[in-house]
């Protein structure tokens, strides 16, 4: 939790507390800076011309926690994530909470594209996310989405720093979640919100559909599915492993491993998914090696059935990022391969 003396080092915070009680100041629960105080504290900082970059984080899929495991799991994971901050930033930076699961982070000092970058990395390796908490009902693997922007390399105003925060917020939502996304004006200058909403999921089941009605042969079918799941999903491949075990990419139809045994495999409710690469060789060895060539790090896997049983698997996979895998999308991919097992019988 931060102290009045941890505080008093800051220009702004030392003589606020000459007339307000450090407990106003700071969010309960988590120990950090409050909302109010945050943003005062920003705005302070563009007026005096002190750099820094603004990161804004939001833990993914927060309420699961919540609904799984009680609202006092989510109350210890909010705690220990303001304590995991504040130790982490040290003097190099000072963080609040936003609202709910989303917190504010400001770092002094070293604010070009390979520092923030660096330093973004230790954040996401275990430090403050990707940690697993036990509580007494089960364990939860937490994992956060970060959107940052510096002052003044990338903005010279309060709106603006913000509304380039928000955007690549956004923008790593939309490639997955747990991840962090760094402003850079070449890259992200004419992000749009609006156009990286993703189409709602009736709409993805309509289109499904109408690739399959719309086409006569199997082949052609598939490929209008994954042409428009590729595009409105922000998926990098789809693959269909057959029952010979040879997985080929649905792009240009074309096998380019096999030996691939999914037999023995750990499927829960059909389905097997993967955030990081090291986890592929849990599922086979012969996968795992099949696709680095690829650099994959994400996979989402279920299998095809027909009349005779198992006859292939799907599977969406993604490079380099490390995918937090959205109940609508396992929907989603739950009713290709029941579209493709009819196709398929």
């Amino acid at each position: 939790m931060y102290t009045k003396e941890l505080l008093s080092k800051y220009k702004y915070f030392k003589a606020l507390n000459k007339f307000i009680s450090i407990e106003y100041m700071i969010d309960p629960l988590t120990g950090l800076i409050s909302r109010k105080y945050m943003l005062e504290f920003i705005k302070e900082l563009i007026n005096e011309k002190t750099e820094f970059t603004l990161s804004i984080l939001d833990l993914d899929n927060f309420k699961d926690v919540n609904d799984t495991y009680g609202h006092t799991a989510g109350d210890i994971v909010l705690e220990n994530i303001g304590n995991d901050l504040i130790n982490f930033l040290g003097d190099n930076g000072i963080a609040g909470r936003y609202g709910g699961d989303e917190f504010l982070i400001i770092i002094f000092n070293n604010n070009e594209y390979d520092d923030i970058h660096k330093f973004y990395q230790q954040m996401f390796h275990g430090v403050v996310l990707r940690k697993t908490y036990e509580f007494n009902n089960g364990n939860a693997f937490i994992t956060g989405t970060v959107g940052s922007a510096a002052y003044p390399i990338n903005a010279t105003n309060f709106d603006d720093l913000f509304q380039m925060c928000d955007k690549t917020l956004y923008r790593g939502k939309m490639k997955g979640r747990n991840c962090f996304i760094i402003y850079v004006h070449e890259k992200h200058k004419d992000l749009q919100i609006q156009e990286m909403v993703k189409d709602d999921e009736a709409t993805i089941f309509f289109n499904i559909l109408s690739s399959f009605f719309n086409n006569v042969d199997f082949k052609s079918k598939v490929m209008d599915a994954n042409a428009y799941l590729k595009k409105t999903l922000r998926l990098d491949y789809i693959f269909y492993v057959d029952n010979k075990g040879n997985i080929i990419n649905l792009e240009d139809n074309k096998a380019f491993a096999s030996n691939i045994d999914l037999s023995n495999a750990k499927f829960k409710n059909e389905l097997i998914n993967t955030y990081f690469a090291s986890n592929l060789a849990s599922i086979d060895v012969n996968l795992a090696e099949a696709l680095k060539k690829y650099n994959i790090n994400s996979t989402l896997i279920t299998r095809l059935r027909n009349k005779n049983g198992i006859c292939g698997y799907l599977m969406y996979a993604l490079e380099r990022t490390s995918r937090i895998w959205q109940s609508n999308e396992v929907s989603i991919l739950l009713y290709l391969a029941s579209t493709l097992t009819i196709e398929l019988s």
